[in-house]
């Protein structure tokens, strides 16, 4: 044992050494007695939390290696990470830039899809349980109030609030049914105080700040940041909205923030420097040009030099088929010497281009219904009169025959059954969603 890293209402977390594998970890370590939970309890939970995590596999979940008992100890050996949370980063350096809080959120949105996929809901979402790591990518940690999709879970916490309060959804405050959604909504407001340095909603007494959460609009970061993109700031509106059935899946709001972070990226030396932080109310840096190499006049023979080559080049890709520059752009470079700034718009030459990703605007609620049978399916060669049931050879799950998704079935993989006992003797189960995909 090295040194204590953390302290809880739980537990420790501490940095210590694996003596067999030489290698730094994180030891959380259960407090022996918490003062209202039964023992027997308490160790379940803690087991719990670590059988959650263990069961995702992805780069942005803090991974689990080992979960032990010593002398009455309960502890889990985890990945030791080389940063601090999210919290820390914000209060030392200033809220984050919206290209880098983009990155951040969309790394721990990513991998929330994938606990949801295995019906896993943190229920726990915030700053202190991202951990941002030396390189600036995000990780998700702490599964302490983990509600696992499995009718013999006992924790199901449908009769109390779980939760930090600056970031609890309605539902779980209204003790209503919670889905993967809870978790997407705490994102959101995880998102605003990336962007602001502030919670989205503060209040003097934990009651009041609960009736906010219920009450209150979900606030909108461009009323602290001036210069947040509107793309965004709707983004996180639609994240925190008051009615599950409104927010966007975990999946669909990562891509919507890695979209956002490659649009508003600008072009410069910090690129690489680490986390991109700026003031409140500091103006957002613009775009560096793309033409500034060209917006420099020959001052040497290198320089013609390399003017020579890049024209060459020009004409060799021109020969091949690969269009770089025409004629009247390379006549205006040698004209002006190398000081045109700007060329014909690749929309002009391009028309029917789209102008955009189609995602940053809008988020599909659901997936597009499919208007016809792919060309595979095997309905545009099979007779299945006889069967009402439909499966594939390798596949784990039957369908109803007129479920859109059946026929999706290829015809060299197709298997029919007349009735659901003939389905589940072959060994399939009926396909049925965990969470409908808003």
């Amino acid at each position: 044992l090295q040194r204590l890293l953390g302290e809880g209402s739980m537990g420790r977390v501490i940095q210590a050494e694996d003596v067999h594998l030489h290698r730094l970890v994180a030891l959380k370590v259960l407090r022996r007695k918490i003062e209202g939970v039964d023992g027997h309890k308490q160790v379940e939970q803690f087991l719990r939390e670590a059988r959650a995590a263990a069961q995702i596999d992805h780069p942005n979940i803090v991974r689990i290696y080992e979960i032990s008992e010593v002398d009455g100890w309960w502890y889990i050996a985890m990945e030791f990470i080389e940063g601090d949370t999210l919290t820390r980063v914000v209060k030392a350096s200033g809220p984050m830039r919206p290209d880098r809080a983009c990155a951040v959120i969309a790394d721990a949105a990513a991998a929330l899809a994938v606990a949801h996929e295995l019906g896993i809901i943190h229920r726990d979402v915030k700053p202190n349980n991202l951990m941002i790591t030396r390189s600036g990518r995000c990780k998700v940690t702490d599964f302490g109030l983990v509600r696992v999709d499995d009718p013999g879970d006992p924790f199901h916490f449908t009769d109390k609030s779980v939760g930090t309060p600056q970031y609890m959804p309605p539902e779980i405050i209204q003790h209503k049914e919670q889905t993967s959604a809870v978790d997407v909504y705490s994102l959101g407001g995880t998102l605003y105080f990336a962007l602001t340095g502030r919670p989205p909603y503060v209040g003097k007494t934990v009651m009041k700040l609960l009736k906010k959460q219920l009450e209150s609009p979900p606030p909108d970061p461009r009323e602290v940041i001036k210069q947040c993109p509107p793309g965004l700031a709707k983004l996180v509106i639609r994240a925190m909205a008051k009615k599950p059935e409104d927010r966007p899946s975990a999946a669909d709001f990562a891509a919507a923030l890695r979209a956002e972070a490659i649009d508003y990226r600008h072009d410069d030396s910090t690129i690489a420097s680490g986390l991109y932080n700026m003031p409140p109310g500091a103006p957002y840096p613009a775009a560096a040009s793309h033409t500034t190499i060209l917006a420099q006049p020959v001052r040497t023979w290198r320089s013609a030099v390399r003017l020579v080559f890049m024209l060459a080049l020009a004409a060799v890709c021109g020969a091949a088929g690969l269009y770089v520059l025409d004629r009247y752009d390379i006549l205006t470079l040698v004209r002006d010497g190398v000081r045109q700034e700007s060329f014909e718009p690749l929309s002009a030459r391009f028309p029917d281009a789209p102008t955009s990703y189609g995602i940053r605007s809008s988020i599909p609620r659901a997936s597009t219904p499919l208007q016809q049978p792919p060309p595979y399916s095997w309905i545009h060669s099979i007779d299945a009169r006889e069967f009402a049931f439909v499966s594939s050879h390798g596949g784990l799950h039957y369908y109803a025959i007129d479920d859109p998704r059946a026929l999706l079935i290829r015809a060299d993989q197709f298997v029919g059954y007349r009735t659901e006992a003939d389905a589940r003797a072959d060994g399939k189960t009926l396909f049925t969603p965990r969470y409908e995909n808003h």
